[in-house]
């Protein structure tokens, strides 16, 4: 069958074009401020310098369309996390260059943006205040070194930021910010999960219907998804469709086996769609199951499981560059008992852990350990009947990785992870889903 080319892939939205600017500052590797997890809610000074532009001031009395905090010079010196939170996208854009977002509690994000390169930290990574996350630089949209801050509250611009600068002065990286964050925690946030393929942060689903189509099909972030469109065609010789984020940008990411068993390698891109491709692996497409979603061995990067025809399950390490490297890790074997198989972390402790169901109907929970899966636990019976079984992500917004299950007669369920490894009782959220030869 003639396959559609791979640019196909990225109809749905154009494919960002990335310009790739190097500081010449030689960088620093340290910082001269203490990383400690806070305790008081207050933020700190990202980096040093002068405050030459706040959110719509332009410092020099003049009115300035801009989200964000400048903090002028000292380029190829480190910028700190402003709080504690973990790392929610590392990526890059032709306006902000190369930049970090971090989540925090309350509904809190900070960017950190024209820094030299790619930030030092991956996403999905637990940071606390004061701790080094990039170098300050000139890449985006700037005309000199310098650190763009901005501070997000629950989706809007966080104008309030303004009463802890004061135009035309010098800050120092590492200092107290002099302003109440309201709501400012210690909890640590949840960990970012893949899924979101259109950047809106609501988790999605691909599907490949019965004519061979690649189906997109939106979340609306409570649990339930819009009808689909056609993102490519002739797809029905593929396999083990699976999500994840290879290359560690916050992004969600597509894996896919060629009938030539072949590991295909689809990034996402800015735009929501998918530009970067790869092959990391051969001999694929007669694997029982393949899963990813999630850090399985505890270096903060995801990794790919895959079950082969023997029944042995293997953890392929990422680097976090959408390649698979190793070295690969035997986690287990008689996996040839299992019918279904989903990566997620399903107990909040930023490690990557399975559920599956057995050929003996039952849901099981797998925790992982760091490079190893520890004695199943079963959570559920029934399960038999599924057609089509995924998850490892939150698809209701409550900050816990969910399941998605299909019975015989076509019907989708969502079932809730309540974040300790167990699932509460499945909700229907759509019917006519029998067309699908996979869902992920």
């Amino acid at each position: 069958m003639k396959r559609m080319p791979r640019w196909r892939l990225a109809r749905f939205a154009m494919l960002a074009a990335v310009a790739v600017l190097v500081g010449t500052i030689a960088p620093s590797l340290t910082s001269s401020a203490p990383a400690t997890a806070a305790t008081d809610g207050q933020m700190v000074y990202p980096a040093s310098g002068s405050i030459v532009s706040k959110v719509g001031d332009g410092c020099r009395s003049n009115y300035r369309d801009h989200d964000g905090i400048d903090i002028s010079g000292q380029g190829g010196t480190p910028i700190l996390a402003a709080y504690d939170g973990v790392i929610k996208t590392r990526g890059f854009s032709n306006s902000y260059g190369y930049y970090v977002d971090i989540q925090h509690t309350s509904g809190y994000v900070t960017r950190y943006a024209h820094m030299v390169a790619q930030g030092s930290v991956a996403p999905g990574a637990q940071v606390v205040r004061g701790q080094q996350i990039g170098i300050v630089g000139n890449t985006g949209a700037s005309t000199g070194a310098h650190l763009h801050f901005e501070v997000w509250r629950n989706g809007s611009v966080y104008t309030a930021i303004n009463q802890g600068f004061v135009c035309l002065s010098t800050v120092t990286r590492g200092g107290t910010i002099p302003l109440v964050f309201p709501g400012l925690g210690t909890a640590a946030p949840a960990p970012v999960m893949t899924g979101d393929y259109n950047g809106d942060g609501k988790a999605d689903l691909l599907g490949v219907a019965g004519d061979s189509d690649l189906h997109f099909l939106a979340g609306n972030g409570s649990g339930g998804f819009l009808k689909g469109s056609i993102i490519t065609s002739a797809w029905g010789i593929h396999r083990h469709l699976t999500h994840t984020d290879l290359n560690g940008d916050g992004r969600s990411d597509m894996l896919v086996a060629r009938s030539d068993g072949v590991l295909e390698y689809y990034a996402g891109n800015t735009s929501g769609g998918f530009g970067a491709y790869g092959t990391p692996g051969s001999g694929w497409y007669g694997m029982l199951h393949v899963t990813s979603g999630a850090d399985f061995t505890g270096d903060s990067h995801q990794d790919v499981l895959g079950v082969s025809a023997a029944g042995v399950l293997t953890i392929y390490r990422g680097n976090g560059t959408g390649a698979l490297p190793g070295p690969h890790t035997v986690a287990g074997s008689g996996w040839n008992t299992i019918r279904f198989i989903a990566g997620g972390d399903f107990n909040g402790d930023r490690l990557g852990d399975i559920m599956a169901v057995g050929n003996d109907g039952n849901l099981y929970f797998y925790p992982g350990l760091g490079g190893r899966f520890g004695t199943r636990v079963t959570i559920g019976s029934g399960w038999g009947a599924m057609t089509a079984f995924t998850g490892g992500v939150d698809y209701n917004g409550d900050k816990n990785a969910d399941l998605i299950a299909r019975t015989s007669s076509g019907e989708l369920y969502l079932y809730p992870g309540d974040g300790t490894g167990r699932v509460r009782g499945g909700t229907l959220i759509g019917s006519g889903w029998g067309g699908y030869l996979q869902i992920e």
